[in-house]
This record gives structure tokens, C-alpha cells and sequence, in this order.
């Protein structure tokens, strides 16, 4: 019993693969993962929340809470008018805007409510979560506590029609005592309301982030596996009988190339086919948005597989890299979680994955509604073709340098 045990640990750290597999790949992963969830626990590290802040008022007041607002480590606050600021949060470009309707100053000096709000895009509720947080306890501390002051005050003068105004007076000045000291007398009044915007409020953003997420991650993982089959045909010597064929280099690299395409399309098209079938997402509203955003995350992941296995020497190192180079840019990516919730540095990363452009561009089509000729849509879509235009370029040079050579 133990002799068999004893051979199956030396088998095994044989296996350089199993090796690194089992001890070196879930070590940067734990890293990545660390870091995006603020595993670090360092407090000095205090991430801003992006804040289109809209005053419609202009007044004194809205001026000096912005100002105030501007000064917390939490936010960073950017100013544009209310139509601006809609677009911005509509299409995606902004997360949120703080609203100051006209009004405010009158309603904080007559004790009203205040004409406090706060529009999102509901794509990212759970970081409207954090922000909400931030900007109740915040505003209830600047302007709470005035305002409760004077509905207090408006409150009493309204029971109170025919006191005297020496005594009225009095009474108005005690109310404000009890205010003066930064606290409430009662409960915590809500002064922020908050309103989702969206273009499609029947399909929920969850769904396209589970839907986009996994169908790209799991098309990097089947996509790289093809590749792999370059040096199947190589081990096993199939390749080196092709090259005495009177097939070119080039027709047996775009050959895979062509394969890696059609089958990459056609694993999108069954994913958002079950997703319309099993889940009710809608494909049938932009049909041709989400034909160029299959060919264009086809072209880009069936990239990323030729040039896989052109770069490395055998199927055992493109398991072993395909592993962690496909983790790691969906986690970046926002395949594994959205991009909202990491750290700046890690959303700056993003871009250079495959999975953000593809992520990004199945948003345009199912929650901002984009059209296909929209600026914003067609940038994503160039971008995965020029990934793709790069890594295929690579595997070109790659192939010629490594799979010939020793074919």
C-alpha cells in the first residue's frame, strides 16, 4: 500500500506538468484575486467612486455641499448639465449622477423635502449599493441636520398660529440649540432618493454578464484546445505528412485558422440560442449587432488559440498555460466578476482582454440598446478584430519559427 503511494508521488512530481498545475498556477490567481477584492487590507488604499454631479439650482448652497462632497476621499466628482449627464449614465459611460433639482436652497431654508436625487444605471446596482452608503451618510451630516432644524421649526409655527413672535422667537432659538450640535433629535430622515436608468428594463444585467461572461471564458478554453491540435498533428507526425503535400505552410495554418473561426461561432450562437430558449434573453432585437459581435469575439479567441499553441512546443505546456493565461484574463476581463467592483489599477488592466471588449459589446447590444452603426459599439467590435489581426499575425511569425522547425 504505501509502495504504491510512494510510486504515485514520484510519478507525479515526474510530471512537471501535474507540477505546476497543482502548486504554481493557483498562486497568482489567489494574488489577482486577493487584490480585486481588496485582500491587501491596506487602508491608506481608498478607491473613489466616479460622481456626475448635476446642480440644477445653483445656489450658494448646492455650491458649498459640492464643494464639501468634492472634498471626500470616496468620491471623485465630475460636473455636466442634467441632459448630459442622463446620456452618459444611459449609455453606460458614467455610473451615476447626483442630481440638485432647482429648488434646493428654498426647500433646506423652509424645511421641505429635499429635491435630492441620485440617477444609475442599473447595470451595476451593487455598486450603487456602496455609493448610496457613502452619499446617505454624508448628506444626512452636511444637510440633515438643517433641514430637520427647519422642519421642526415650520412645524411648530404651523400648531402654534397665534403664539407671540417674542416667544415664538424663543422657541425657534431653543429648537436650533437642540440641532446645533451636528446631531439628530430622532430618527435619521432619508434625504436622497434614487432613481435606475435604463434602456431595457425587462432584461436583467445579470443575465448578460452571466450569459457574455461564461460564453467568452469558456470559448477561450475551447478555442485553445483546438490550437493544441497543431501539435497533436506534429507529435504524431500527421503534420510533417502534410508538408510533403502539395498544400503551403500558409494552407495548413489557415486551414486551423478557418476551423478555429467556424467552430468558435457556432459555440456562441448555441450559447445565446440557450439563453433565449432556457433564460428569455431577447437576441431577436439587434440580430445584426449580435452577428458582428460573435464573427468579431470568433476572430479574437480563435486568435488567441492559433497563437497558443504556435508559441509553445507541446500539448502538455498549452494545458498548463492555457489554464492560467484564460483565468487570469477573465478575471480581469469581468468574465468572473464585473469590472465595477475591482480596484482602478485592475479595470485599467481590463482592456487588454479579450473578455472586456466582448462583455462590453453584448451590453451595447441587450441593455443600452445600441445601434449597430453607434460609435461606442463599433470601437468594441474594432478592437476584438484588431486583438485578432495581433495574435494571428503572431501565430503566423510563431508557426513558421517553431512548429516548422522541429516538424
Amino acid at each position: 500500500m504505501f509502495r504504491i503511494a510512494i510510486k504515485d508521488l514520484k510519478l507525479f512530481v515526474a510530471e512537471k506538468r501535474s507540477m505546476i498545475l497543482t502548486f504554481i498556477v493557483p498562486i497568482p490567481l489567489i494574488t489577482l484575486f486577493s487584490l480585486a477584492f481588496g485582500g491587501m487590507g491596506k487602508s491608506s488604499d481608498v478607491r473613489k467612486l466616479p460622481l456626475v454631479v448635476c446642480d440644477e439650482d445653483h445656489s450658494i448652497s448646492t455650491k458649498r455641499l459640492v464643494q464639501q462632497l468634492d472634498s471626500l476621499p470616496q468620491l471623485r466628482l465630475f460636473h455636466t448639465s442634467l441632459d448630459t449627464a442622463n446620456d452618459l449614465v444611459q449609455k453606460g459611460k458614467e455610473d451615476a449622477a447626483l442630481v440638485f433639482h432647482k429648488g434646493f436652497a428654498d426647500s433646506l431654508e423652509e424645511g421641505k423635502n429635499l429635491p435630492i436625487e441620485l440617477r444609475y444605471d442599473k447595470a451595476k446596482e451593487v455598486q450603487m449599493g456602496m455609493l448610496m452608503a457613502v452619499l446617505s451618510g454624508n448628506l444626512m451630516h452636511l444637510v440633515g441636520t438643517k433641514s430637520l432644524e427647519r422642519k421642526a421649526i415650520v412645524r411648530f409655527d404651523q400648531q402654534n398660529p397665534g403664539m407671540d413672535s417674542a416667544m415664538k422667537k424663543g422657541v425657534h432659538q431653543m429648537i436650533a440649540s437642540n440641532f446645533g450640535g451636528g446631531t439628530s433629535t430622532g430618527k435619521s430622515e432619508a434625504i436622497l432618493t434614487s432613481t435606475a436608468l435604463s434602456a431595457q428594463a425587462e432584461v436583467s444585467p445579470g443575465l448578460i454578464q452571466a450569459v457574455a461572461g461564461t460564453a467568452v471564458m469558456m470559448l477561450l478554453f475551447s478555442v485553445a484546445g483546438l490550437g493544441a491540435s497543431l501539435l497533436q498533428e506534429k507529435e504524431e507526425g500527421t503534420l510533417k505528412k502534410l508538408l510533403f503535400s502539395p498544400l503551403t505552410p500558409g494552407n495548413i495554418l489557415f486551414g486551423k485558422m478557418i476551423s478555429a473561426n467556424i467552430v468558435a461561432m457556432t459555440q456562441l450562437l448555441i450559447m445565446f440560442l440557450f439563453s433565449w430558449l432556457a433564460f428569455g434573453l431577447d437576441i431577436k432585437q439587434n440580430i445584426p449587432g449580435l452577428i458582428l459581435m460573435i464573427i468579431a469575439t470568433a476572430f479574437a479567441c480563435s486568435g488567441f488559440g492559433i497563437m497558443l499553441a504556435s508559441f509553445v512546443k507541446t500539448r502538455a505546456q498549452v494545458q498548463g498555460l492555457t489554464t492560467l493565461i484564460v483565468l487570469t484574463m477573465s478575471a480581469i476581463g469581468g468574465s468572473m466578476m464585473p469590472t465595477f467592483v475591482m480596484p482602478i489599477w485592475m479595470q485599467h488592466m481590463a482592456v487588454f482582454s479579450v473578455n472586456y471588449w466582448s462583455i462590453q459589446g453584448f451590453y451595447d447590444i441587450y441593455w443600452r440598446l445600441k445601434p449597430i452603426s453607434d460609435p461606442d459599439f463599433l470601437m468594441r467590435v474594432g478592437m476584438l478584430f484588431l486583438i485578432g489581426l495581433v495574435l494571428n499575425t503572431i501565430a503566423i511569425f510563431m508557426f513558421r519559427r517553431n512548429i516548422l522547425k522541429i516538424a
